[in-house]
């Protein structure tokens, strides 16, 4: 209790005392609290009780760099706590090291993917070289983890083989505001946790939110309404969140334009006076510079400014008690992401208020059905990604069958594969993640991200190169693989060097590297010096551990794996937004006019009941979703019209269905980026409000047509 009142507390909060004697007796357990009930002193608590006993150090993971450095500026400054990341100056990451390997921190935060990385600031690189030891770790937004999460991360999953295989961490503490009973047996089975007692829950709703919902046709006018009524009026924190960045954009500009400074007592069109609200508000989005969102930042953090409109990353690890308003001008995508969201308000235990405005033609709901669509993969894109993975089929087992296949090493360039897949990098690391999980057959592994191809430069000429190569295996490999190629520069592929001579990457790297210095010059007293060879890494790739005796049969089982994933995925993403979809509309009022200056307090309760059976009910395997669409006759012509005039426009690509959908509804693809695509005035979004399965048909229907 003497620790608990360090960290000004009088007594804990419900389950935290569980949470941390559990932690303090090395046993991994999962933390389900709402935004603000005091998770952060869950790790914080045990992570300084743990150092006072013997030199150690607790690592945190956190999703965002951001996150982290507010986490460390929030600590209490008798707790002793740095962040690591690729953001930081050398000499920052220098002091933070030299503190590490002095003993004097208690808890280091890492990002995942530092946690997964071998690099220099890699964590598995940090134990070996300055790491005390590791007293646990806290894998803060947990649900990352899970595959079926509303915010799944590849590299999350990645983390818990880590820790546990390879670092032989045996104590994990999971911290997430919000996910459903299915979705925490996957969590908890990822991170090793039991699930009967190791499972923590605590309230999912704070009591002192009040709810509501209103579809009104104009928006706008309503939300100008709403907050110039009596129940939102006074406050003085309010984040509204939007879908799009250009939408945060516009209603901020709107909101300072009617949202008048009181000292200017403007004169209303009916000719009396009135009195402004002393309101400015901002837009924060991915699209500003970092400058400018922490700026807003700041001036919402500090008061200087009341109203914040924003996507849906804002309010992450913000440590802000009193936001009095949550407003969602878009209808959220599902009850996870909207728990999360508006338990941003109301953390000092204040009354809050949220509401939801619904498009009242049902706009946003096909707004958000299309994005996860757009963000689908087809069967064709999936066979042509395991053509790149999976080598040519060795000859591990023999002629008699009798040997096995230990894997082989595989370079996957990222920035070719994203652009000949028309994928994000994100969504291959997922398929790759799924394929290294597969549950009944070992397909491939997946290591740090590797540099795949080499170049070297001989400045002294072919006959300089030559002489090298007699001396260094790799190199003499890489010129046997380019006979043909008499020039004093060479470019090739790390792996394949490595698979010709039977050696790993890694030392094909080391041994190419040394070419570097003359060590002749060595050998005879001399200092080290430049031997006038260049060796050169380029080309950030997958690198994987892959099966190389896959029958063909295996390999369609495993196409269809993770084909059959991407499908659960749409479904899962589907039913999850029409289910709250469905609750919202079941208790919205016909317009906000109706909740301006009271709460209904009886639909309150029932939409809070709604979310209380969805986080308790056991879901079963998501169905895929059949939706057939058909096209109004009166608009089919138009529609083929356009597809056809996109295609015969732009010969020189390679549409795919798919892509043709994604350009008629504006969404950006690495292919088919907005900044270059959206001068394409006459195709990009011209058919934002037809059904975005129904243009992957026609699209495939007039590819076929025009071949």
């Amino acid at each position: 209790m003497q620790m608990l009142k360090k960290f000004g507390h009088s007594s804990f909060r419900p389950g935290q005392e569980e949470v941390v004697m559990r932690i303090l007796s090395g046993n991994s357990t999962l933390v389900v609290q709402s935004t603000g009930a005091g998770k952060s002193l869950c790790y914080q608590l045990p992570a300084v009780i743990y150092a006072s006993r013997s030199p150690c150090v607790t690592i945190v993971v956190s999703p965002l760099v951001s996150l982290m450095e507010d986490q460390v500026a929030n600590l209490p400054s008798f707790v002793k706590a740095i962040c690591l990341h690729s953001g930081q100056s050398e000499g920052v990451r220098q002091k933070n090291l030299q503190l590490l390997q002095s003993g004097a921190i208690q808890i280091l935060l890492l990002s995942a993917e530092s946690v997964t990385s071998t690099g220099p600031f890699g964590l598995i690189t940090l134990l070996r070289t300055c790491l005390p030891p590791i007293a646990f770790v806290c894998v803060d937004e947990a649900h990352c983890v899970s595959q079926w999460s509303h915010n799944f991360r590849p590299s999350y999953l990645r983390i818990c083989k880590v820790i546990r295989d390879k670092m032989n961490i045996q104590t994990i503490l999971g911290l997430t505001a919000t996910a459903p009973k299915s979705t925490l047996r996957s969590i908890a089975d990822n991170l090793g946790v039991d699930n009967e007692n190791g499972v923590i829950r605590g309230v999912l709703l704070p009591s002192n939110l009040y709810l509501s919902v209103s579809r009104d046709k104009d928006r706008d006018a309503a939300l100008i309404q709403l907050l110039e009524g009596s129940r939102f009026a006074d406050f003085n924190a309010i984040i509204i969140y939007c879908i799009r960045r250009e939408e945060c954009e516009r209603l901020a500009t709107l909101l300072r334009t009617y949202l008048k400074d009181p000292v200017k007592d403007l004169e209303s069109k009916g000719g009396g006076r009135r009195r402004g609200i002393s309101w400015s508000a901002e837009a924060y989005h991915a699209g500003l510079t970092a400058a400018r969102r922490s700026s807003v930042q700041k001036q919402f953090m500090s008061g200087k400014m009341k109203i914040v409109v924003a996507t849906v990353a804002f309010g992450m690890g913000i440590n802000k008690s009193d936001i009095r308003a949550i407003i969602h001008y878009n209808a959220p995508k599902n009850f996870e992401n909207y728990v999360q969201e508006i338990g941003r308000a109301g953390r000092d235990g204040l009354p809050a208020h949220c509401h939801v405005f619904l498009n009242s033609e049902g706009r946003d709901l096909q707004e958000l059905k299309r994005f996860i669509y757009a963000n689908s993969t087809d069967r064709h894109v999936l066979r042509k990604l395991m053509r790149k993975i999976l080598p040519e089929p060795c000859q591990c087992r023999g002629e008699d069958g009798s040997g096995e296949c230990k894997g082989h090493e595989v370079a996957m360039v990222i920035e070719s594969t994203v652009q000949e897949l028309d994928m994000p990098e994100e969504n291959i690391a997922t398929l790759l993640c799924q394929l290294e999980s597969h549950p009944s057959r070992w397909i491939l592994e997946i290591g740090s991200r590797v540099y795949a191809t080499c170049t070297v430069r001989c400045y002294g000429g072919l006959q300089q190169l030559k002489m090298a190569a007699r001396e260094c295996p790799a190199l003499g490999a890489a010129l046997a693989l380019q006979k043909a190629d008499t020039t004093a520069v060479r470019t090739f592929a790390v792996v394949d060097v490595a698979r010709r001579i039977g050696w790993e990457s890694g030392a094909v790297k080391r041994q190419l590297k040394s070419l570097e210095w003359d060590r002749s010059a060595v050998a005879i007293g001399g200092k080290p010096r430049r031997s006038g060879i260049l060796v050169e890494f380029s080309d950030l790739a997958f690198h994987l551990h892959v099966r190389g005796d896959l029958t063909e049969s295996e390999q369609d089982a495993a196409l269809e794996f993770i084909h059959q994933r991407c499908l659960n995925r749409e479904a899962n993403e589907i039913q999850q937004l029409q289910r709250i979809h469905q609750a919202l509309l079941s208790i919205s009022h016909a317009q906000s006019t109706s909740c301006c200056k009271t709460v209904d307090e009886t639909k309150s309760e029932k939409l809070r009941n709604f979310i209380k059976d969805y986080f308790e009910e056991e879901a079963g395997a998501p169905q895929p979703v059949e939706e057939v669409v058909l096209c109004p006759d009166n608009q089919e012509q138009h529609i083929r019209a356009t597809i056809r005039s996109l295609i015969l426009n732009y010969r020189d690509q390679t549409f795919t269905a798919r892509s043709i959908a994604r350009i008629l509804h504006g969404i950006s693809s690495p292919c088919y980026p907005a900044e270059v695509w959206g001068k394409a005035r006459q195709h990009w979004r011209a058919q934002l409000h037809q059904d975005f399965n129904l243009l992957v048909r026609m699209g495939a229907q007039e590819l076929i047509a025009l071949k």
